[in-house]
């Protein structure tokens, strides 16, 4: 009979997590060809990458020019359909292609969206289905802006939900938009009210652009401005937290939030000093999920603390209203110190 082993004998060992990039932009904006450039880069070699397409038969892996057991192609639709299990079992088949040795170990993932896809139901998988995904943290979601057409493309429901919900936009095609293109796309984009708008870079720079940490909460509160004649169909509201929360509170209260609003509540995402801890926390919360907590190990004291809340424009009002009251219930006097 085999004896088991001496659990005192055993060592605990913690995995490293993978950082996935979800991809996002409308049709044609250039994401294939930034998955391209990435994939060409030898500080690259250990991504791997997910494509999603829409329609029955896949292209985008082969227009990215480098086919192996990488990359994993998901035609048929797009990955907002059924975002969690196809999310799920695509990190799984690549997690097998490891251990039957067809593929190298990888240290960070892409995921290229459908041009038509709705990128919350895939920020809702991390939230919603954190055993299946464990091994797995959403780095940042990064949107792509096709500077180049004058078709106002980007005033499409899906192009304004995908760069509204956006952590950092890349802007492209610069070489054929020209300095008066690039002008017109930033000033469209600050009217979209936008977070992180940058160039697409090359290099070392695209890598950061992709995992990089992210940029600080906007401070500001962007409204629907006019837009060629129409209003950006997204607003959000930025508010500061200084002081110290009551997580717990906190936490009832964003449940009974995002079960109040819904559909409304695109994205919330924050960072906040809580009272029972001395480490920051940043708290997600995408619709109708709430994510658990997570607590921040390396993050400056000076970073900002903040939520920042994304929202359909006309559903405005009465978030806006909530998420203040939200922040002012749960928290305590600015610098009253953790325990």
């Amino acid at each position: 009979m085999n004896a088991l082993p001496d659990p005192k004998s055993l060592r605990l060992m913690r995995e490293e997590t993978v950082p996935v990039t979800v991809l996002t932009g409308f049709l044609g904006s250039g994401k294939t060809t930034l998955v391209r450039r990435l994939l060409a880069l030898p500080q690259a070699a250990d991504t791997a990458v997910i494509i999603n397409e829409f329609g029955e038969i896949g292209l985008d892996h082969l227009l990215v020019e480098k086919v192996d057991e990488s990359i994993v192609v998901l035609p048929g639709g797009c990955l907002c359909c059924q975002a969690q299990g196809d999310m799920a079992r695509a990190l799984r088949s690549l997690d097998q292609a490891v251990a039957a040795g067809g593929l190298t170990p990888f240290r960070r993932v892409v995921v290229e969206t459908s041009g038509l896809a709705d990128p919350a139901p895939l920020l809702q998988a991390f939230l919603a289905d954190p055993l299946r995904l464990s091994r797995y943290r959403l780095a940042a979601l990064v949107a792509t802006f096709d500077c180049a057409p004058t078709d106002g493309s980007f005033q499409h429901a899906v192009a304004q939900a995908q760069l509204a919900l956006a952590d950092r936009v890349l802007m492209t095609k610069l070489d054929i938009a020209g300095e008066a293109g690039e002008a017109g796309a930033r000033r469209a984009l600050d009217a979209l009210g936008v977070a992180g708008i940058e160039p697409a870079a090359t290099g070392d720079a695209l890598v950061a652009q992709l995992f990089a940490p992210l940029p600080a909460f906007r401070a500001r509160c962007v409204s629907p401005l006019p837009l060629g004649g129409h209003s950006s169909a997204f607003a959000s509201l930025a508010l500061d937290v200084p002081g110290r929360i009551d997580l717990s509170r906190l936490l009832a209260s964003l449940e009974a939030m995002a079960s109040r609003h819904g559909e409304n509540l695109a994205r919330l995402k924050g960072i906040i000093d809580v009272t029972d801890d001395p480490r920051p926390v940043a708290i997600h919360a995408v619709r109708h999920m709430v994510a658990l907590p997570r607590f921040l190990a390396a993050i400056t004291p000076t970073a900002p603390r903040a939520i920042v809340a994304i929202f359909p424009a006309e559903a405005g009002d009465a978030i806006r209203a909530d998420l203040r009251h939200l922040v002012a219930d749960a928290g305590t006097p600015c610098g009253t110190p953790a325990a």
